[in-house]
């Protein structure tokens, strides 16, 4: 029989694995600068991240599902970016300077196994929160808090001036992540191994042939409502972007002091964690589409006052629309993709959610910065207001022609169980 992580287990993984990001997105800009790495150079290197997550997570949802593996993929994923850093921390402590062409290898390599550690962690999340009852939304906000502590923690501790500090302290959380990964059990994976018939098992993680994932991720892209679904995702996820590359720019330009800006983004993620903890009796009460449209909605809401409000103390009572425009986005994206996709073919799916909104973020970060240098915060998030606004259209449109009823209680509320 397959033995199902604990919650608990999935609790302490996501407090780890965002304890990891919390150090690697505010400070890898600023080690590569000290490294002598600018410009051009340093937008390749960091934009190996979002464009690994165009290719990475279908992929390896489709050898999740291929092979019914979900934890040693996650250890793999973990042992594989530990190696990354370890090596990127001795060549500093030794004085070794890699590059260009090294650092770009190695922010490569780290981006092609981040993908897996994240998106089966999600994947493993939807499928526990059945056997177990607790919602989706209380077991991934730790991830939300960790980021939030380390970020805060490392931007004050860590000097990014010293070589070996960045890679160094990456490498200790990248280490905690891996030994945590190991609380996931992954007894009843069986990769190369075909069941028997004749033995129980869990279809949503029971290895399924080739063909067979391709044919029913195939007849999922096919369905209208689902690739209406991407396309929304992918809008959103757009004009998501433009907060996280131009948000702290805009607030410097319209004069929001400079200590508060910290305390601006904290108000976000605090919006963010409060919806995650309280998502499960929403998703009981509410489907996932109709959460969507509302989540798109207020996004396109948030992004219009960001273009237009300039006074500092209604910049910051805006802040606490993160918990809609994207906590509530993420965990019902996940809601209708469980619900939407079968069993057998979940990691496939969810991959092609996060490929989809890995795009829209490709394509915001191509975008948004041009356009702040052209026309400021005021442009910026007035463009991102629109497609937001066409987000929420299509979210409209797949909600109302969406093939069979879909409930968020499935996976994410309290006391229900999945009903096929």
């Amino acid at each position: 029989m397959q033995l199902k992580p604990s919650p608990r287990a999935i609790a302490l993984y996501y407090f780890g694995i965002f304890a990891v990001l919390g150090v690697y997105l505010p400070l890898f800009p600023s080690w590569l600068a000290a490294q002598g790495v600018r410009g051009v150079a340093m937008g390749a290197i960091a934009a190996t991240l979002p464009a690994m997550g165009l290719i990475a997570p279908p992929v390896f949802g489709f050898i999740a599902d291929s092979l019914g593996v979900r934890v040693w993929l996650i250890r793999a994923a973990c042992a594989g970016a530990l190696v990354v850093f370890a090596l990127l921390s001795l060549s500093s402590a030794l004085g070794v300077a890699l590059g260009f062409g090294g650092l770009f290898v190695a922010a490569l390599a780290f981006a092609f196994f981040r993908s897996p550690m994240f998106s089966m962690a999600d994947v493993v999340a939807m499928e526990t929160s059945l056997s177990s009852g607790i919602a989706y939304g209380r077991l991934r906000l730790w991830g939300s808090l960790s980021f939030a502590l380390m970020a805060i923690a490392g931007g004050a501790l860590i000097d990014t001036a010293r070589p070996a500090a960045f890679p160094a302290t990456m490498t200790a959380a990248l280490l905690a992540a891996f030994l945590v990964s190991w609380a996931l059990p992954a007894r009843g994976e069986a990769p190369f191994r075909r069941p028997d018939p004749r033995e129980p098992s869990d279809a949503a993680s029971a290895p399924a042939s080739r063909g067979a994932v391709k044919q029913r991720a195939r007849a999922l892209l096919r369905s209208h409502d689902f690739r209406l679904f991407l396309a929304a995702s992918f809008l959103a996820q757009s004009a998501n972007s433009s907060y996280d590359l131009c948000y702290t720019l805009h607030l410097r330009d319209v004069g929001f002091p400079e200590s508060l800006v910290g305390v601006a983004w904290a108000v976000g993620v605090a919006g963010e964690i409060a919806l995650m903890a309280f998502s499960g009796p929403l998703l009981q009460r509410f489907a996932p589409p109709a959460l969507l449209a509302v989540a798109f909605a207020g996004a396109a809401l948030r992004w219009a006052l960001l273009s237009t409000v300039q006074w500092w103390p209604a910049l910051l009572a805006i802040q606490p629309l993160h918990a809609v425009s994207f906590a509530m986005m993420w965990v019902a994206s996940l809601a209708y993709t469980r619900d939407r996709a079968p069993p057998e073919i979940l990691a496939t799916a969810q991959g092609l959610f996060a490929a989809s909104a890995g795009a829209g973020s490709v394509i915001g970060m191509l975008a948004w910065g041009e356009l702040y240098r052209r026309g400021g915060g005021s442009l910026t998030f007035g463009v991102a207001a629109i497609t937001a606004s066409i987000a929420f259209v299509l979210a409209v449109t797949f909600a109302r022609s969406a093939r069979r009823s879909l409930s968020g209680s499935a996976v994410f509320s309290v006391s229900s169980q999945y009903q096929e």
